[in-house]
């Protein structure tokens, strides 16, 4: 294969141009274009904004010869670097009443990715999700941000999708992608109706409309290939039980009325005095724990069962909302504002008291969401749909937090850090969003009326004192920031800037620990997966997490069960 880098074309340019170009670099030689492998805005200079290209050719000549001939810098040989999954399950040629099906906890990037290629390759998972389908999920979450009313188990947490279903639908990532799975990652997103440009594109997005499409597609493959999901399912103990573990389960029998016996022959109904729920163990040799980093019930029952876990440093902060058009403005020039997509960036800075603040999961033309997962708790995220097309443009400022700020030895004390803080901002907002004029922030004084700047949040708003809720680390922090981020976007730092918190779930404050198997320290066949184990940091790599989980899985499986 032969690659070539930095192909230049206008921002409005299709695909017959990049071939003219392609063509033109190859000196008119056949070839076929195998892929585009990636396409970045460049904005760095207003009167010249572009795209750069990086593709992946076949020529019919000898293509270490044509790259020497060719003699450009920008034309290399290269190497396809697909990523497969090693591993596949006949069930039939196993005696059905030996063989215990994997179950997978949680139906969030790490989960459903770990469930496609394990039903892909007929493992037949068995799924366990505590919330609901994503159609019936966003019925209660519109009905949330409506009346206020929130279900502690199906909410922009819990359920189908898991918490990046309500998200800006991001699929950065950092890592190198040297042995192919975030390629597969990507690939996967486009099967299941992800436009073909997350494939290639330098910062892909895809937007909460279309992730609810994807979810809902996945969810079909995977009964489609053999597996089972079972939502409005909690799983409230795992504990090991003579070589495998048995998983106690609490079912809501209203939303599910064929009960988990009809697809597991391994289970044993329990007595329950609640007429609303059906209660089972089930017993598996093998579980991936994909449950999300808002599951606090689960960790504190995985550490009471002796699950080694330490703290990690993770980061909290505010919410800050802006028009839309002055970052596109600052970003692109008034020439391309209105020809680009809205505009992103990417912000940092050592404050003066030592402590890291940075942007976080910016949304651009998206809205601020109530996030509450836990009642009496206030905790917000950012999201936007495909279009991006919401009058303002949000991030979280947020600041680093390390296991030293938090008193006690317990690697569960940070969570309960978090908690007193959520507290702390649902009683700022008597419950709703709580809001503040950055302005007023600096002042500590409360917000008595709105700037210039409308608020795009889902959800019920007060106008608020925030920076009392905070440590004051952090509320220095955030101030010495945004000050400074003023001078690399004009009118950052407006007074009229709105702000609203707590944003205290940038990832999970603590890490499960695995060993090179990828298996919770002492419970062999289980594996504790993607973001709420400590493993990811986003849809992207917890993804990625889950497909690495669910190799390991099968391996195990297979040496099981031969």
């Amino acid at each position: 294969m032969i690659k070539i880098d930095n192909i230049k074309l206008p921002v409005d340019a299709g695909k017959d141009e990049l071939n003219r170009k392609i063509k033109k670099l190859l000196r008119n030689k056949d070839y076929r274009l195998v892929r585009i492998l990636r396409r970045s805005l460049d904005a760095r200079k207003k009167n010249d904004i572009h795209y750069n290209y990086s593709v992946m050719v076949e020529v019919s000549d000898n293509e270490e010869k044509t790259v020497r001939i060719l003699n450009n810098k920008n034309i290399t040989l290269t190497k396809c670097t697909d990523y497969h999954f090693s591993y596949s399950f006949e069930r039939e040629k196993y005696s059905e009443s030996n063989i215990y099906r994997p179950v997978i906890i949680g139906t969030g990037p790490a989960g459903y990715f770990a469930a496609t290629v394990l039903a892909d390759n007929g493992f037949c998972p068995i799924v366990i999700e505590r919330g609901k389908p994503v159609d019936e999920r966003k019925a209660d979450v519109d009905c949330f941000w409506e009346t206020g009313i929130l279900s502690e188990e199906s909410n922009v947490s819990f359920g189908e999708g898991g918490a990046g279903t309500f998200s800006d639908g991001k699929l950065n990532t950092g890592n190198k992608d040297r042995d192919g799975i975030y390629s597969f990652v990507f690939e996967t997103f486009r099967r299941f109706g992800a436009n073909e440009s997350v494939c290639y594109d330098a910062k892909p997005h895809i937007g909460t409309d279309v992730l609810m499409k994807i979810m809902r597609n996945m969810r079909r493959n995977i009964l489609d290939k053999g597996g089972n999901i079972f939502f409005s399912t909690k799983l409230t103990d795992l504990q090991a039980s003579n070589g495998t573990y048995k998983l106690t389960l609490e079912q809501s029998r209203e939303e599910n009325p064929d009960d988990i016996s009809s697809v597991c022959s391994n289970y044993r109904r329990l007595d329950t005095d609640d007429e609303k729920i059906n209660r089972y163990e089930i017993f598996t040799d093998n579980v991936i724990l994909a449950t999300g980093h808002s599951s606090r019930d689960t960790m504190k029952m995985l550490y009471e069962q002796g699950y080694s876990m330490e703290q990690k440093p993770f980061a909290i902060g505010l919410r800050i909302e802006h028009p839309r058009r002055m970052i596109d403005i600052d970003r692109y020039g008034d020439d391309f504002a209105d020809k680009l997509p809205a505009a992103d960036y990417k912000l940092t800075y050592h404050a003066a008291n030592g402590r890291a603040v940075f942007s976080f999961c910016m949304c651009p033309g998206g809205y601020v969401i109530n996030a509450s997962s836990q009642k009496g708790c206030m905790t917000v995220n950012g999201m936007s749909y495909s279009g991006r097309d919401s009058d303002n443009s949000n991030s979280a400022i947020v600041v680093n937090i390390v296991p030293e700020d938090i008193s006690g030895d317990n690697p569960l004390d940070a969570a309960l850090f978090q908690v007193e803080l959520e507290k702390a901002f649902f009683n700022a907002g008597e419950g709703n969003v709580p809001v503040q004029l950055f302005g007023d922030f600096i002042q500590g004084e409360k917000s008595l009326k709105l700037g210039s700047i409308k608020p795009q949040i889902k959800g019920k708003i007060t106008l608020s004192e925030l920076k009392s809720c905070l440590p004051e680390y952090v509320s220095d922090a955030i101030i010495d920031g945004i000050r400074y981020f003023g001078t690399r976007i004009k009118g950052f730092d407006s007074e009229d800037a709105v702000l609203s918190g707590i944003e205290s779930r940038t990832s999970s404050p603590v890490r499960i620990i695995r060993d090179d198997d990828l298996q919770a320290v002492g419970f062999p066949g289980v594996f504790p997966c993607g973001e709420g184990a400590g493993y990811a940091g986003g849809i992207t790599s917890a993804a990625a997490d889950g497909v690495r989980c669910a190799e390991k899985l099968a391996a195990r499986m297979l040496s099981i069960n031969n």
